[in-house]
């Protein structure tokens, strides 16, 4: 992390005035959306950008000034980004190997949500993993030789490969081409990771997709992602999802529900209103999808 880097972007979302996002950011700066993500956290964490609704938009507004003096402490503290939890070091260092060999692959689950919304803070110590099938051996070739990781399972049930930090307790599931259940494939997502546009709401759909749904890991990774999510792709998703394996698009609606509930035991006030509203628009889908959730 770089003291010019970190000022760069908090005057891009000052310059911005309130209206920008980090794909806004990085596409002005030049650098990449990830880059931002990571320098946001920072500053949304130490209460020097915040995240403002509009419609079912989520864009970023400066509220108080950085200084120079306060810009380096973040940054010789690393933001606290260098000690937040093992597992999403280990993720960061995954998506840089993929980045840097072009591999056609993917975070999913709790850590591509954890780097994409700057609120998430619920540590996993599963790391999962997407690729397509001709790029998986070197992918596990390079999370073992490269990040030292160890091979403890080929051509499982649910995962492809299982690997493990030698010392910390982390694993790393690896899915090549989508997910199966009981042998069989279930949602082939192949040959949208081929074309480069697995987006933030397939993540979140494939959390909602899980046969073990959880109340306090799977519904809060959904419920504080709602404000960053596209209303409109998801349900273009959901769709195409539908076509492919209708018994697994049935399992949303009754998921959904229990994320309603999460946010009605775990939220109040002004957090709760705002992420129901969302979930409701999510809900009706202009009218058509209501019937099919509620019913």
């Amino acid at each position: 992390m770089e003291v010019d880097r970190l000022f760069e972007i908090y005057n891009a979302f000052r310059l911005l005035g309130g209206k920008g996002n980090s794909r806004k950011v990085a596409e002005l700066l030049g650098i990449s959306t990830r880059t931002v993500q990571r320098y946001l956290k920072v500053l949304v964490k130490h209460g020097y950008v915040e995240p403002v609704r509009r419609g079912m938009r989520v864009y970023y507004r400066v509220i108080k000034p950085l200084t120079e003096e306060e810009a380096r402490e973040l940054v010789e503290k690393k933001g606290d980004y260098r000690r937040e939890a093992p597992p999403y070091e280990l993720g960061r260092r995954i998506l840089n190997i993929i980045e840097e060999a072009g591999l056609k692959a993917d975070l999913i689950g709790a850590a591509k949500i954890h780097f994409v919304v700057p609120t998430h803070t619920r540590i996993t110590h599963d790391i999962d993993v997407l690729v397509v099938r001709e790029h998986a051996r070197a992918l596990v070739a390079l999370l073992k030789y490269s990040l030292g990781l160890v091979l403890e399972k080929e051509r499982g049930v649910h995962v492809d490969y299982r690997l493990r930090h030698p010392i910390e307790d982390v694993k790393v599931d690896v899915v090549v081409d989508g997910f199966r259940e009981e042998g069989r494939m279930v949602w082939d997502l192949s040959r949208v990771l081929r074309s480069g546009r697995l987006t933030f709401e397939h993540v979140i759909l494939m959390t909602l997709t899980r046969r073990s749904f959880g109340v306090r890991t799977d519904a809060y990774d959904v419920a504080v992602s709602l404000p960053f999510m596209d209303i409109e792709n998801f349900w273009r998703v959901y769709e195409e999802l539908k076509e492919e394996s209708p018994p697994l698009a049935r399992r949303i609606p009754e998921h959904l529900l229990i994320v309603r509930d999460f946010i009605l035991g775990e939220y109040s006030g002004r957090d709760a209103d705002l992420l129901l509203e969302i979930l409701d628009k999510l809900m009706e889908n202009r009218g058509r999808v209501k019937e099919r959730i509620y019913s």
